[in-house]
């Protein structure tokens, strides 16, 4: 077998394994349940925490909601929380608020629950209610991504270029 041969061999060789190896590393799982974080947003499961929020959790939500402007009742937050964390009670009671959604909490709650099987992820619920789905603007005071000292904060009046 002539020099030429012999790395032509080679060369095939490595490319049938670096395919062999692509289509193994990105095939789906072969278990008929996917993890969770395997799932797309409209197969997502209903957000389930490991307790259910604090009292203090609740007030704060509520004092900012009550900022906003937006109505709700305590014992409706303390529920939506339970069944959908923090953020989803306050996303479903804001978008309740919007009059361009023009649909009730429990109306959005029941659509947010889909079939009982799976549960409509929150983008794709805001797509269909024409509304958007953050809630920054209610719970981040507005115009911040995070704590002032966080990694990669400026502080006012600070140049991004220096």
């Amino acid at each position: 077998m002539s020099r030429g041969n012999r790395l032509a061999l080679l060369a095939a060789a490595t490319l049938i394994l670096a395919a062999t190896g692509t289509v193994l590393a990105t095939r789906a799982p072969q278990s008929p349940e996917q993890p969770a974080e395997l799932l797309t947003s409209h197969e997502a499961e209903p957000e389930t925490e490991d307790a259910p929020p604090t009292a203090e959790e609740l007030a704060g939500a509520a004092a900012r909601l009550t900022e906003r402007e937006i109505p709700f009742d305590e014992a409706q937050l303390a529920d939506l929380a339970a069944r959908y964390g923090l953020g989803g009670a306050v996303r479903i009671l804001a978008w309740a608020a919007d009059p361009s959604v023009g649909i009730s909490a429990g109306q959005i709650a029941d659509m947010r629950d889909g079939d009982g099987t799976t549960a409509v992820g929150w983008g794709r619920l805001a797509k269909e209610l024409g509304t958007h789905p953050g809630i920054g603007w209610i719970m981040g005071n507005g115009g911040g991504h995070g704590r002032d000292d966080a990694p990669g904060q400026q502080g006012e009046g600070s140049d991004s270029g220096d």
